[in-house]
C-alpha cells in the first residue's frame, strides 16, 4: 500500500470513528433532559405540617427533604464531603480527568459495570435525572449531564444542590432532613462530630446506618476527621475532641405522628384543593390550629378510659382483635372493639385544638370525629331549650314530668318515656334539663314546634338536614361529633357561631403566603339567651347527669350535656368551658350495645373530665361572661315563683330582665299557712 493510500485510509477511519462518536454522542444526548430542564430542576421537598406553636406534627413527602441554603450548612460538613468524595471539586469542570483511567479499569474488572469514580457533580446529575444502575451507558450520560450542570451553575450552587439532594437512608434526603432525623436539630447546629457522621454516611447509608452499624459508622467518621485535620481544616485539638465524642442519636421511631386523624384530614383537604404534587413535592409549610399538648392529653384520656371500660366490663380489647386478624392474615373490615372519638375546638375562633378519630389509625383510618354520623340522644336537648328560652321560656318555669301522648295524623301515637321509666311530677325547666327528663323536653318541643328546634340547631352549627319531628327532642337524629361540638361552641361564645378550622395559613418553600384563614364568626343568638342556657347546662355538671366530671376532680367552670341512645349503642358528652368546646363519643363502629347502662355520663363524660384536667388552668377566663340585662331572683323550686321564708327549696335563678317572676310563691306564702281566726274558739262553759 502506498503512502498516499495509507493516509486516505487513516482519514476515512478517522471520519468513520468521528461519525460513530458523534452519532453515539447524539444518541446518548437524546435521552437526556434539555438544558432548560436542567436549569429549572427542582428536587421534590417534603411538606411540613406544624401545630399552633409551630412544632412539627407530620410531613408529606415522596422524599423527605428540606432544602437549606449553603451558608446554613456548617463549613466542616462541606469540607468533609469535598475532602473525601471529590477533593478536586473546585478545579475540574464536572469530569475529573484523573479518574478516567479508573473508570476504564472498573469497567473491565467488573465486566461492564462501573463502580465509584464519580465526581460530586456527576453524583448530583445521577440523583437528579438518572438511575443507579451501574453501566457504561449510564456513566457516559452522567458525565454529559455533569458538564451541563457545570455550565449552568456555579460550584457553590452545585455543592448546595448536592448536599440538599443526596440520600441518607430510608426516606431521608438532604443534610437538613438527615440532621433532624438522626440528631433532632437543624443542620446549622450540628457539632463537628455530627457533621462528619453525616458525611461518613454518604457512601452507603445502609452499610453505615447509625442504628444498625454504629461502630462501622464511627470508624468512618473518624477517617473523615483525619482527612480534615490533614487538610488543615481543623486543628489537632478539634480532631481529638470530635473523635472522642460518642454517637448520640435522636430516639424514637422515624414517623411519630401523634395526631394521625387530624393529619389525614389536612392531607385530603390539601390534595383536593392543591393536588398531590403540591402535597408531596412542593416543600411548603402548613401552619395548623392543632395544639400538640392538648392532642397528647386527648390521646391519653381516650385510650386510658376506654381501656378501663374494657377491663371493668370484660369487653374485647384491640390487641385481641389485631392478633386474631393477623392470624388469618387479614385486616379487612372495621375493628369490632370499643371505639371513641374526641374533638376539641377553641370556642372563640373555631380552631381545632385536638382530634382523636379512633383508637388506632393503623387499624382503621375512618375518622369518627368528622365522618361518622351517630345518634346524639339527649345531647340534642340544649337546642330545644335554646329555641324555647329565646321565645320566652325561663329556667324557673314549671313543666310536668308526666306521661304524654302525641297524636300525629297518619302515624301511630307517639308515647315517649323517661330513661328510668319514672315521673317526677311538676319540676323546673332547669332541673328537667339537668336530669335529662325526656318527657319535659317533649312537652317543650310540642310547645315551640319541632320546626323551630331544627332551625335553631342548624343556626348554631349543625349542618345536617333535620326532619321536624317531635323525637328531635330526644336526639333521634344522626349528627357528626364535630358539628355538635361546634354548635355547643356557639353557647360558649355568647351566641356567636364559629366555623371549625384546621389550617391557619400555608406558605410555599420560599416563604410566600399562599393562603391565610381568618376566623369565620357569625352572631346567631341573643347573648342573653346563650348565657341563660349555659347557666342551665352548668347544672348538668354540678347536680345532673354529668356530676362524674366533678367527682373526677375537674373544678373549673363547665357546662354541657350527656347523650345516650335507648339501646346503649351511642354514648356522648358535649361540654364546654369559657374557651374550649369538646365533644366525646363512645361506641362500636357496627351499632351494638356497649353494655347495659352505658350512658353518656358513665362512659363519655369521664373522658371529657380526664382530658380537661390536663388543660392549663390559666388558658382563658375563669367564668362565663354575664351579659347586660341579666338579673337574679330567689325562686321556689316547687312553684317557680318568688320564694318566701317558708319555701323549702330556694334557688337564686338567673333571668333576662323582664322575665323574672313578680308574684310570690302561692304554695308557701305566709298567708296560706297562717292559722284561721275561728280555729281557736273557747270551749263550752268557759
Amino acid at each position: 500500500m502506498t503512502r498516499r493510500s495509507t493516509t486516505v485510509a487513516v482519514l476515512i477511519l478517522a471520519v468513520v470513528l468521528l461519525a460513530v462518536g458523534v452519532a453515539g454522542l447524539f444518541s446518548l444526548r437524546s435521552g437526556l433532559p434539555a438544558p432548560e430542564e436542567i436549569a429549572a430542576f427542582q428536587a421534590p421537598a417534603s411538606t411540613r405540617v406544624l401545630d399552633c406553636k409551630d412544632r412539627l406534627i407530620a410531613e408529606f413527602f415522596e422524599e423527605r427533604r428540606r432544602p437549606v441554603p449553603l451558608d446554613s450548612i456548617p463549613a466542616c460538613l462541606r469540607d468533609a464531603v469535598v475532602a473525601v468524595e471529590d477533593r478536586r471539586f473546585y478545579s475540574h469542570w464536572g469530569i475529573d480527568l484523573v479518574r478516567i483511567p479508573g473508570i476504564i479499569w472498573s469497567f473491565i474488572r467488573n465486566r461492564g459495570q462501573v463502580r465509584g469514580t464519580s465526581t460530586i457533580t456527576q453524583q448530583l446529575a445521577r440523583s437528579m435525572f438518572l438511575t443507579y444502575r451501574r453501566s457504561l451507558d449510564r456513566k457516559l450520560k452522567e458525565m454529559l449531564l455533569a458538564v451541563e450542570l457545570e455550565r449552568h451553575y456555579s460550584k457553590q450552587e452545585i455543592l448546595e444542590m448536592y448536599l440538599n439532594q443526596i440520600w441518607f437512608g430510608g426516606s431521608i434526603y438532604g443534610v437538613q432532613a438527615a440532621a433532624e432525623r438522626y440528631f433532632g436539630k437543624p443542620v446549622s447546629r450540628l457539632t463537628l462530630a455530627e457533621c462528619t457522621t453525616l458525611a461518613a454516611m454518604l457512601a452507603n447509608p445502609t452499610a453505615y446506618s447509625p442504628y444498625q452499624h454504629p461502630d462501622r459508622l464511627i470508624a468512618r467518621r473518624n477517617f473523615f476527621l483525619g482527612r480534615l485535620r490533614d487538610a488543615h481544616r481543623i486543628t489537632e485539638e478539634q480532631f481529638k475532641a470530635a473523635r472522642a465524642e460518642p454517637l448520640v442519636l435522636r430516639p424514637g421511631p422515624e414517623n411519630l405522628n401523634e395526631a394521625p386523624y387530624f393529619v389525614e384530614e389536612i392531607r385530603r383537604d390539601l390534595i383536593g384543593r392543591y393536588g398531590p404534587d403540591f402535597v408531596y413535592r412542593s416543600g411548603s409549610t402548613v401552619f395548623t390550629t392543632l395544639d400538640l399538648d392538648l392532642q397528647r392529653a386527648a390521646n391519653k384520656a381516650v385510650e386510658e378510659w376506654t381501656a378501663r371500660l374494657e377491663k371493668d366490663y370484660n369487653l374485647r380489647h384491640p390487641k385481641t382483635w389485631y392478633d386474631s386478624a393477623r392470624a388469618v392474615d387479614s385486616l379487612i373490615g372495621p375493628p369490632d372493639y370499643l371505639q371513641a372519638a374526641l374533638v376539641c375546638l377553641d370556642a372563640r375562633d373555631g380552631s381545632v385544638r385536638a382530634m382523636v378519630g379512633g383508637r388506632n389509625f393503623a387499624h382503621s383510618e375512618y375518622n369518627r370525629a368528622t365522618q361518622a354520623k351517630r345518634q346524639v340522644g339527649s345531647a340534642f336537648k340544649p337546642f330545644v331549650y335554646v329555641a324555647a328560652v329565646d321565645n320566652g321560656l325561663t329556667a324557673a318555669d314549671i313543666i310536668a314530668d308526666s306521661a304524654i301522648e302525641l297524636r300525629i295524623p297518619g302515624q301511630p301515637p307517639y308515647r315517649p318515656r323517661n330513661y328510668d321509666g319514672k315521673f317526677l311530677g311538676p319540676i323546673t325547666v332547669r332541673r328537667a334539663l339537668a336530669l335529662s327528663r325526656n318527657l319535659v323536653a317533649v312537652r317543650v318541643i310540642e310547645r315551640i314546634g319541632p320546626e323551630l328546634a331544627a332551625r335553631y340547631a342548624n343556626l348554631m352549627g349543625v349542618n345536617e338536614k333535620l326532619m321536624p319531628v317531635y323525637s328531635l327532642a330526644l336526639g333521634s337524629v344522626e349528627i357528626p361529633l364535630i358539628d355538635m361540638t361546634a354548635a355547643f361552641a356557639t353557647l360558649a361564645n355568647g351566641g356567636t357561631r364559629v366555623k371549625p378550622k384546621m389550617v391557619r395559613s400555608i406558605r410555599n418553600k420560599n416563604g410566600l403566603l399562599l393562603e391565610e384563614n381568618l376566623p369565620q364568626t357569625q352572631p346567631v343568638l341573643d347573648p342573653k339567651t346563650a348565657y341563660i342556657v349555659t347557666n342551665m347546662l352548668q347544672s348538668v355538671v354540678d347536680e345532673g347527669t354529668a356530676t362524674v366530671i366533678r367527682s373526677l376532680g375537674f373544678t373549673g367552670p363547665a357546662a354541657g350535656k350527656t347523650g345516650t341512645t335507648d339501646d346503649y349503642t351511642d354514648a356522648s358528652y358535649i361540654g364546654y368551658t369559657p374557651t374550649l368546646s369538646t365533644g366525646v363519643w363512645v361506641g362500636y363502629d357496627k351499632k351494638k350495645t356497649i353494655f347495659r347502662g352505658a350512658t353518656g355520663g358513665t362512659v363519655a363524660a369521664p373522658i371529657w373530665a380526664e382530658f380537661m384536667k390536663q388543660v392549663p388552668a390559666d388558658s382563658g377566663p375563669q367564668s362565663f361572661a354575664v351579659p347586660d340585662s341579666i338579673v337574679t331572683a330567689p325562686i321556689c323550686e316547687q312553684s317557680g315563683k318568688l320564694a318566701s321564708p317558708l319555701c323549702p327549696r330556694v334557688r337564686y335563678e338567673v333571668f333576662i330582665t323582664g322575665t323574672e317572676p313578680t308574684a310570690p310563691c302561692p304554695l308557701h306564702s305566709p298567708a296560706r299557712h297562717a292559722p284561721k281566726p275561728d280555729s281557736f274558739k273557747p270551749a263550752p262553759g268557759h
